[in-house]
C-alpha cells in the first residue's frame, strides 16, 4: 500500500530544483539551465583497451613538430560455429604513439610478434587523398602500454654467424 506524504507536490518540486542545481555544471541553479549559452559541453568517455600481437616493427612517422610511432596490432576472437567447428577472427588495429617517453620506449623496445597491452583512445581522421577521394583513417592513440610477452625467437644464428635460419 502506498502512502502519500502531505504536501508531496511541494516536496517533489523542491527535490527537483535541488537535483537540477546539483547536476548543473556551471554552479548556477537549475533555472539558468534552460539557456544553451550558459551550458558547458557534456563530458564523454573514449577509452580503448587492447591485448594483442605486434604485426610489424614500429616505424617513426609524423613531422619534426609532431613525431609519432605507428604499428599494427592483431587481436583474435575465437568462437565455435553451430556445427562445432572452431573459428578464429583476427582484427587489425593501427596504433599511434605520440607521448614522448612512451614513443621512444615503443620505438626501441617493441618488436614484431611481441604480445602487448595497449590503453588509449580511438581516433577518426578524415582527409582527401591525391585522387580527391575522401578517406577515414581509424587509429588507436596510445596513452599507456605494457609488454606482456616477447616473441619466441625462432631465428637462430648459424655457426658461420652470417645466415639467419627460420
Amino acid at each position: 500500500m502506498m502512502r502519500l506524504i502531505p504536501n508531496s507536490q511541494k516536496l517533489l518540486g523542491t527535490l527537483r530544483r535541488h537535483c537540477v542545481r546539483m547536476m548543473a555544471t556551471d554552479g548556477t541553479d537549475g533555472d539558468s539551465m534552460d539557456s544553451d549559452a550558459n551550458r558547458r559541453p557534456e563530458r564523454g568517455m573514449n577509452r580503448v583497451t587492447l591485448i594483442g600481437r605486434v604485426g610489424r616493427e614500429p616505424e617513426l612517422r609524423g613531422t619534426d613538430e609532431y613525431p609519432c610511432v605507428v604499428f599494427p596490432l592483431a587481436t583474435n576472437l575465437s568462437f565455435r560455429k553451430a556445427n562445432g567447428e572452431q573459428m578464429t577472427k583476427t582484427d587489425w588495429h593501427r596504433i599511434c604513439v605520440f607521448k614522448p617517453g612512451l614513443r621512444d620506449n615503443v620505438a626501441n623496445r617493441i618488436g614484431r610478434g611481441d604480445r602487448v597491452f595497449v590503453e588509449g583512445a580511438i581516433s577518426y581522421t578524415r582527409f582527401t587523398d591525391n585522387d580527391n577521394k575522401n578517406t577515414v583513417l581509424t587509429s588507436i592513440v596510445a596513452d599507456d602500454m605494457m609488454i606482456l610477452a616477447r616473441r619466441q625467437n625462432s631465428q637462430v644464428r648459424s655457426e658461420e654467424g652470417e645466415e639467419m635460419v627460420d
